[in-house]
């Protein structure tokens, strides 16, 4: 349980947080490289430029969490809750797992890169490329 805890540019390269609890913590810009947040609960979480690169996220609970300029390039998102979340800006164009359902309902620009398979939701902008 590390609920609103404050981890804002933490290294935390291939940590283990597989089910931790990180409702509203603030974790923005922090290195999470490779880390493993399966199963972990991020709602309401500040994200925001954090490196995701190669982490697994599956089955992640990410509502309205804050992904917004993020760089998720390779990061399976296999089932992972993003109702609401921000990925304005957010790199996950080579993400794996991640499917048109996912994004619905989350919130995008003409910034955010998504996958070449993933179609991008009517409601975000359609300026830029994918």
């Amino acid at each position: 349980m590390l609920n609103r805890v404050c981890l804002a540019d933490a290294q935390l390269a291939n940590a283990d947080l597989h089910l931790a609890f990180l409702l509203e913590s603030n974790l923005q810009g922090a290195n999470l490289m490779k880390a493993c947040l399966e199963r972990a609960i991020l709602r309401n979480s500040n994200l925001r430029g954090s490196d995701l690169r190669y982490a697994k996220i599956d089955g992640a609970d990410m509502f309205a969490a804050d992904l917004s300029g993020a760089d998720l390039r390779d990061a399976s998102l296999a089932s992972t809750f993003l109702m609401r979340a921000d990925l304005r800006g957010a790199d996950l164009s080579t993400a794996h797992g991640l499917t048109a359902g996912q994004i619905v309902e989350a919130l995008g620009d003409h910034g955010t890169r998504l996958p070449q398979d993933v179609e991008r939701p009517a409601s975000w902008t359609t300026r830029g490329s994918r």
